[in-house]
């Protein structure tokens, strides 16, 4: 239960830090500029796309945290 928490909370992590590059790249206004907005449109689903990973994997790892604070209650 551990190791597939710890895997969980690595998901959630590294979907954080693609969130903040999405997030970054989004933020600057060129990407915006005529002739990129196709550009702009793919990067805008990406973020999406990571949003809803994002979201299933903190469901995850709370699951995994839950039932470690289980096993841990019903050992003790």
């Amino acid at each position: 239960l551990r190791a597939e928490a710890r895997k969980a909370e690595s998901r959630v992590e590294k979907l954080l830090e693609m969130q903040a590059r999405l997030d970054e790249m989004l933020a600057d206004p060129d990407i915006y500029a005529p002739g990129r907005l196709a550009e702009a449109e793919k990067w805008q689903r990406k973020r999406a796309e990571v949003a809803e990973a994002l979201e299933r994997a903190e469901a995850l790892w709370l699951e995994a945290m839950d039932a470690l604070e289980q096993a841990g209650a019903t050992t003790s």
